[in-house]
């Protein structure tokens, strides 16, 4: 069989943002990391990674609960096909990196006051945002209504 399991998937998959994360947060000020915030492309690849593990799981499943979604229990079920968790944290993946994306966008001047930031929303999703909102006065980003 020559098709690949989700496992090898998941560690190709793993590393595609790596690359973006590198950059970003070792110059964050250089033309190839402006030019990469500028850019859509990674995240058209990564949802289409998504809607591709999405649509995988839900054909080899065999059955989606809809009430899934409605409960602890349910969402962790569904968690149980290596092709839905794969599909879950290639969404991880797009999400965080399209945050960190946000920031570089909203703070083009910040520079190295990212890189902890940047890091945090690699590693952390949601503290790195937070941290990112509570310094943007600090940072000099002017706050838009």
């Amino acid at each position: 069989d020559r098709r690949m399991d989700p496992a090898s998937i998941f560690r190709i998959v793993n590393l595609l943002p790596l690359p973006i994360w590198l950059v970003w947060m070792a110059a964050p000020s250089s033309r190839l990391a402006r030019t990469i915030a500028r850019s859509i492309w990674p995240w058209a690849v990564l949802g289409g990674l998504y809607l591709a593990f999405m649509a995988t799981a839900m054909w080899t499943a065999d059955r989606i609960d809809p009430n899934a979604f409605g409960s602890l229990a349910g969402v962790m079920a569904l968690f149980d096909s290596q092709w839905m968790t794969l599909a879950g944290w290639t969404h991880y993946l797009c999400f965080d990196l399209f945050v960190a994306r946000w920031i570089m966008n909203d703070a083009p001047d910040a520079g190295y006051w990212l890189t902890p930031i940047l890091f945090l929303t690699l590693m952390f999703g949601p503290v790195g945002l937070l941290c990112y909102l509570a310094a943007r006065g600090p940072l000099g980003v002017a706050q838009r209504s």
